[in-house]
């Protein structure tokens, strides 16, 4: 069989059973939302971090009489 009726009888699987369908369409909200809320908690720990290594750039490059 040619690739293009192995993709379509995957397809046909597929939308013969809607509570498998549902389940993965179910998943992939779930991870995408898990993936957002993790980012979202910790953006403060990055911005800390950056603003402590911009600090501490300005801190070693700074010349004499410089802060």
């Amino acid at each position: 069989m040619s690739a293009s009726i192995d993709a379509v009888r995957g397809l046909l699987a597929l939308l013969r059973r809607p509570r498998r369908l549902l389940a993965l369409a179910t998943g992939f909200v779930g991870f995408v939302l898990y993936v957002w809320y993790t980012a979202v908690r910790a953006v403060p720990n990055v911005k800390r971090k950056k603003a402590a290594r911009r600090l501490a750039r300005r801190r070693t490059s700074a010349g004499p009489g410089e802060v």
